[in-house]
């Protein structure tokens, strides 16, 4: 593929939720952020499991990579990101 952000999409739908090394906290931060702001009523993520979880950390993935703001490997702050959401579902 010739779109670099395409290409993105398709590593991070197909990695699985596990915390990855190399995630820069900021990033892994953001992309929470960015999750939480694009999905107010977190119950309703929670309710469509890990691939909806999944599609939302991509999507806020491509949203930060596409401004500039992830520094670090887009790939294992996704993952870590997706995690940290799974935590708060199952606590919630």
């Amino acid at each position: 593929m010739k779109n670099p952000l395409a290409c993105l999409m398709i590593v991070l739908a197909s990695t699985p939720l596990m915390a990855q090394n190399a995630a820069d906290p900021a990033d892994v931060d953001a992309i929470v952020a960015a999750i939480k702001a694009a999905n107010p009523d977190l119950k309703s993520l929670c309710q469509r499991g890990p691939d909806g979880i999944r599609k939302a950390s991509t999507d806020a993935v491509t949203g930060l990579m596409s401004t500039g703001k992830i520094r670090g490997n887009p790939q294992a702050a996704g993952g870590a990101a997706g995690q940290r959401i799974g935590q708060d579902c199952r606590a919630g």
